[in-house]
């Protein structure tokens, strides 16, 4: 995996704890307008914001959808994915806190990223690492 790959990750980790700890979206807004091409498809089929997200209002949506349902969201990397200089495997850990029930809420997606020109075109969340992998033609 590339360096830039890697940066491009810590990048939008950086912005949207930001835009989770201030309830802010502008951090998060400029980062999906520098990095994300205008056309970007989201698929999140089986995750937490399920459906499917386009455009950069799309990407911006996803997360204020996120935060409609949690308080105190933050989001760590636990495992970048080698697999060539146009996509990029993340799996991460994120939570907070159920706005209407108050319990601690912890999920382990992981994130397939498949770029063009170093712009994001298209981003998918699978629950199950395993299927994140065979997306992108890899086994355990």
């Amino acid at each position: 995996m590339s360096q830039e790959n890697v940066e491009f990750a810590e990048r939008g980790v950086a912005a949207v704890n930001e835009t989770y700890r201030t309830g802010d979206m502008r951090a998060w807004r400029q980062h999906v307008e520098e990095t994300f091409d205008r056309d970007i498809v989201l698929e999140a089929e089986e995750a937490f914001t399920e459906g499917e997200w386009r455009g950069h209002e799309g990407a911006v949506g996803f997360v204020a959808n996120q935060m409609e349902v949690l308080d105190g969201m933050w989001l760590r990397v636990d495992e970048y994915v080698r697999v060539d200089d146009d996509c990029l495997v993340v799996a991460i850990t994120f939570g907070g806190r159920a706005r209407h029930s108050g319990l601690e809420v912890e999920l382990h997606p992981v994130h397939v990223f498949r770029l063009r020109d170093g712009k994001a075109v298209r981003w998918q969340v699978f629950l199950e690492r395993e299927q994140a992998l065979e997306a992108v033609g890899l086994r355990e």
